[in-house]
């Protein structure tokens, strides 16, 4: 169980973070998501792993998360950011208008891919750097 401050911070993060990814992709769209280059979509889902895990360690360290409310914290953090994605899916040509089908296929699985470590980023390692062991 987590307090009514950390839940509405952890609100109010993963709405930012939803915010800032979603402005990023709208505007370098053709940087991102290259459906002829294996390459390059590999090195995005590893370049997102690395980020996604540095978005929840930085709230945890912010918010002085105890491992015990982490997982509880990461939920709220991805749960709000999977809403607004849901809306954004069924709005992509409005929100992404010059997005490709291909690019949408890579889009939904790297959603899938971000919120997934974003998850596991509320659970492990038990130990990070300046966030409270207990």
């Amino acid at each position: 169980m987590i307090s009514p401050r950390l839940t509405a911070w952890a609100l109010g993060y993963g709405l930012l973070v939803w915010f800032e990814t979603t402005l990023i992709i709208r505007w370098g769209l053709d940087l991102i998501f290259i459906p002829e280059s294996g390459i390059w979509t590999v090195a995005g889902f590893v370049v997102t792993a690395g980020l996604v895990f540095i978005v929840g360690w930085v709230f945890f360290a912010w918010m002085k998360t105890p491992p015990v409310q982490r997982a509880a914290s990461a939920i709220v953090i991805c749960a709000i950011g999977l809403v607004a994605d849901a809306f954004v899916f069924a709005y992509v040509d409005q929100v992404f208008p010059s997005m490709t089908l291909e690019q949408q296929r890579l889009f939904a699985g790297w959603v899938v891919w971000a919120y997934g470590i974003g998850l596991i980023s509320g659970i492990w390692p038990r130990h990070l750097y300046w966030v409270p062991v207990d």
